[in-house]
């Protein structure tokens, strides 16, 4: 019998587990299904419903890969952003932009705010795993 990885687990990764994600959604519906299917392959998933607990969730939380939404209530993804980047310190943090803001000069404003990625949601499932997984490798 050869020996594969299960499902949604990246070759050589004996835990997702390991591996913190913070999800920063005001949508309901988004946030939980990403948090849903994340967690169901077994990543350390927190997720907020605005900047503020995001920011507040991150500190203590010190998550390895932030999907934020720009569109939030209050202060949004483009000043949340460099917040991020200031409370993560020296630690490392990746950083990536899930919006449905998808012109190229959103994507600019993105990377200039502090973004490493821009994905434009809906997400797919499949995408959103293959870039969790790929993140979770490169980290």
């Amino acid at each position: 019998m050869q020996n594969t990885p299960a499902p949604g687990r990246a070759i050589g990764v004996v835990n997702n587990h390991a591996f913190r994600i913070l999800l920063i959604d005001d949508n309901h519906d988004a946030i939980d299904a990403m948090g849903s299917l994340l967690s169901l392959l077994d990543y350390d998933v927190r997720t907020a419903e605005d900047a503020e607990s995001g920011l507040e969730i991150a500190q203590d939380f010190e998550p390895h890969l932030i999907l934020s939404d720009i569109g939030l209530p209050g202060m949004d993804g483009y000043a949340l952003a460099p917040e991020l980047r200031k409370a993560a310190g020296s630690r490392k943090l990746i950083l990536a932009a899930a919006t449905s803001y998808g012109l190229a000069s959103d994507k600019r404003r993105a990377r200039e705010a502090g973004f490493d990625y821009h994905l434009v949601k809906p997400l797919d499932a499949d995408l959103l795993i293959s870039f969790v997984e790929r993140q979770q490798t490169e980290f």
